[in-house]
């Protein structure tokens, strides 16, 4: 058997997972699920319906955090993702529920202003086995869905980018605070995988999912020509931010990524035939 990480390959929370992988030094294959149906193959599994989730030969964990969590325990001869029994555990916790709630945020702002854009859906179907016709429902359902789920919309944008101001405010703090590269710590752990993987579709990292050097439809790549002042304006803000600064540096200098974001197709058995 072996080690999966199953994704969408633009979720940061996968490259939170990816990340945890990479860190850890563990060779895994990545296999990519269909927006929505992906509930169908991962409740059963996992009994999680969000990504990413692990399945290591044969053991399944769902949730990025829970996997963080697994690894420790399964590789303690590994580099660890957390400071057990160190000061530094609790706060490398806390700053990981800190960094998924900026996720959360950071997710619903840009979908709301790139959902009806050629980028997401490019980027998250790439190219999936699928004719045209169900390319194009599943691509409509998609848009749909994030708009209902994530209230990725227009409207929304404004308070969507106060309360993410409020949660940069706080990162902020710690990232002035720490001492060396890391947030929280002497080595690169949970919390600075956490904070710099949430922060990746505003900060565009390069080699990243989100960088413009990644899209190969030539749709997508001129699609960001049309991205909206505004968001222009929240990236670059977040840029010269202090937690904008470390990130990037953490980006440069500590992810020794894998490079194989872009996964391959792997439908679950249940559902081939949708």
């Amino acid at each position: 058997m072996t080690r999966i990480l199953y994704q969408f390959p633009l979720s940061h929370f996968a490259e939170k997972g990816r990340w945890l992988l990479d860190a850890k030094g563990l060779d895994y294959q990545i296999h990519n699920l269909h927006p929505g149906l992906h509930r169908f193959f991962l409740w059963p599994r996992t009994r999680v319906c969000t990504i990413p989730a692990l399945n290591d030969h044969g053991h399944w964990v769902g949730d990025s955090t829970a996997i963080a969590l697994y690894l420790d325990a399964q590789y303690p001869d590994r580099p660890s993702l957390l400071d057990a029994g160190s000061p530094w555990r609790g706060p490398q916790l806390a700053i990981n529920i800190l960094a998924e709630r900026i996720g959360e945020k950071v997710r619903q702002l840009v979908m709301s202003h790139l959902i009806d854009t050629p980028i997401p859906v490019a980027m998250y179907f790439q190219d999936a086995p699928v004719s045209a016709t169900r390319r194009r429902m599943a691509e409509a359902t998609f848009r749909a869905a994030v708009k209902y789920l994530y209230k990725a919309h227009p409207r929304h944008i404004p308070a969507t980018r106060e309360a993410l101001a409020s949660l940069l405010d706080q990162a902020d703090m710690l990232a002035q605070s720490r001492h060396g590269d890391f947030i929280a710590g002497d080595t690169l752990s949970l919390a600075d995988i956490a904070l710099c993987s949430m922060l990746g579709p505003l900060l565009l990292p390069p080699s990243t999912p989100w960088s413009v050097d990644a899209l190969d439809s030539e749709e997508a790549r001129h699609a960001t020509t049309q991205i909206s002042p505004d968001l222009l304006a929240v990236q670059q803000a977040l840029r010269e931010r202090p937690v904008g600064q470390y990130a990037l540096h953490i980006y440069n200098h500590h992810r020794h990524a894998s490079g194989n974001w872009r996964g391959q197709w792997h439908p679950a058995p249940s559902i081939q035939g949708l």
